[in-house]
């Protein structure tokens, strides 16, 4: 099975929910944990990965450390690419990542590790940098308006979705419905902190974590003057389809239909 995993940053150390799934996914204590912490200009961010992913259980974890192009393809790291259970890119600016991994052998060994079902994850930039059709750079607020977001290639594990993050917190449902009025066909996901919208065989999302992932669904939009506004201007979308989903619950892509976990009162 082929697993993608974007969380929607700022996950909780004291009760690392969100990151226990990734390295239990990855193969718990037989787990092999590569973190590429490139996004992020902390020196020490790949190291603090390391121990929490050991402290997890996981079996082995290493950072690839590296911050030039040159240095990617070297032979040790397509090495231990070619043998990681699990892949976790961490949080920073997503710019980072493109500009270093995009067309290297590293960024093939990626896609070989994903189609062998190596779990592929990132939070925050490492979440947006998934999709094929990355959200670069944006502004907040609840209103779709014309230029409110800037679209850049991402390393394109699926053409199908595209993740936007730290998604209630900072506002962001407008950028998403807009990236999805420009192009109906894909699915937009919107992740809270704490959360992540687990994406199995590029079609299925399982909720795992504390907030919500916000699906946005286009494909039955019937208007949009999205191709007209111009200078911030508002846009309009008819028939935009909303979903806001919790820990468990389930969105099969094919149906296009929700499946809510069951939950009962606790008895007085």
């Amino acid at each position: 099975m082929r697993t993608l995993m974007p969380i929607g940053g700022a996950m909780d150390k004291e009760h690392p929910r969100v990151m226990s799934e990734f390295i239990q996914r990855a193969g718990g204590r037989s787990a092999s944990i590569v973190i590429l912490p490139q996004a992020s200009a902390l020196q020490e961010t790949g190291n603090v990965y390391v121990q929490q992913c050991l402290e997890l259980g996981a079996g082995q974890a290493v950072s690839l450390e590296f911050r030039s192009r040159s240095e990617a393809d070297q032979p040790e790291h397509l090495r231990i690419l070619a043998e990681a259970s699990g892949i976790f890119f961490t949080g920073g600016a997503q710019m980072r990542l493109t500009q270093l991994l995009g067309g290297t052998a590293l960024e093939t060994a990626l896609h070989q590790a994903y189609q062998r079902g190596c779990v592929i994850a990132g939070t925050s930039a490492g979440a947006s940098v998934l999709s094929k059709t990355m959200i670069a750079y944006g502004k907040n607020g609840p209103t779709p308006r014309a230029g409110i977001v800037q679209f850049t290639p991402g390393l394109g594990f699926t053409d199908r979705f595209t993740f936007d993050q730290h998604f209630r917190q900072r506002d962001r449902l407008g950028r998403l419905i807009y990236a999805v009025a420009t192009h109906p066909g894909i699915l937009g996901v919107g992740i809270d902190e704490d959360t992540a919208a687990i994406v199995e065989d590029d079609e299925t999302i399982i909720v795992c974590g504390s907030g919500a992932v916000t699906i946005v669904d286009g494909r039955e939009i019937t208007a949009t003057d999205v191709a007209e506004i111009e200078r911030r201007g508002a846009v309009a979308v008819a028939n935009l389809k909303l979903h806001v989903l919790t820990d468990g619950c389930v969105y099969d892509g094919k149906t296009r239909q929700v499946r809510l976990p069951h939950k009962t009162l606790p008895a007085e």
